[in-house]
């Protein structure tokens, strides 16, 4: 399968939802691959009808034809990927941000009791330090087997802008592709020289770090659940979700190897290896 690298800029904050710590929603520093896939999709659905119908055609192509792998984001200093366990502190203070927010009773006129939250997001412009002020891009990459998909060009998908993550009904999410961001037969995966990549997949030595969440490969980090949002044909798209899988973050490769996004609905978008049998 080509590969090809991408860097998408933020138009508007940004929340990958990560869980809940008290009345914060605490969101990813990244955005993992399954979110890419199912925006994706929801684009091409959205364009092809807006039926249900549209959808499950497009979730059968996006899952046959593209792997997307996580997408970090760009240091606005070094231009380097961020590494989400690695690189948090960094990620906090260059670009997580949150605001409060309320579930309004609309037939009382007021906020429900117990109802005040707070919402942590990625910032659309970087917070601090000399770039500051800058957009906040994320690089990443993916594999497809077809240069079309749904009689389209597949990057033009990524031209007409996605909408990822939560919270889209607050304006957040929305995501276009970089200036020079769409990169076929790019040579590394998200502008890193240490990883390389091809149409094979992901390139990494022994002890190297394997970027984002892995299915096997990779040690030197604890298991941790993943889950994700999927199409439900009855209630839509972040209705249903995955079984878990176990993956580590920010692991350290095992064994030299080759890696791509796995394909299946556990464990979407993580990173599996295919040069070997799973550990």
């Amino acid at each position: 399968m080509p590969f090809t690298g991408l860097t998408l800029e933020l138009e508007t904050p940004l929340h990958i939802g990560a869980g809940r710590s008290g009345m914060l929603a605490r969101g990813h520093g990244f955005v993992p691959g399954h979110v890419i896939s199912y925006a994706l999709v929801a684009t091409i659905g959205k364009a092809r009808g807006g039926q249900s119908a549209d959808f499950v055609r497009a979730l059968t192509a996006v899952l046959q034809d593209v792997r997307c792998g996580p997408f970090f984001l760009l240091d606005a200093e070094k231009q380097h990927p961020l590494l989400p366990r690695r690189d948090r502190e960094r990620i906090e203070n260059q670009h997580l941000t949150a605001r409060n927010q309320v579930t309004l009773d609309p037939h009382a006129g007021s906020a429900v009791e117990s109802a005040l939250f707070e919402v942590e997001s990625i910032a659309a412009r970087v917070l601090h330090g000399p770039r500051r002020g800058q957009p906040v891009q994320l690089a990443g990459g993916l594999w497809h087997r077809v240069p079309h998909l749904a009689g389209k060009p597949l990057q033009d998908w990524f031209c007409a802008g996605l909408l990822l993550g939560g919270e889209l009904k607050t304006g957040m999410g929305r995501v276009k592709l970089a200036r020079q961001g769409w990169r076929p037969n790019g040579p590394h995966y998200a502008q890193h020289p240490g990883w390389p990549a091809d149409e094979r997949g992901l390139h990494l030595t022994k002890d190297t770090l394997l970027p984002g969440p892995s299915l096997d490969g990779a040690t030197d980090a604890p298991l941790q659940p993943w889950l994700g949002r999927l199409f439900d044909p009855q209630q839509g798209f972040g209705r249903r979700f995955s079984p878990p899988a176990l993956v580590r973050l920010d692991g350290t490769v095992r064994e030299a190897g080759v890696f791509l996004p796995s394909d299946r609905e556990v464990g979407l978008g993580c990173w599996t290896r295919t040069d070997a049998s799973a550990d």
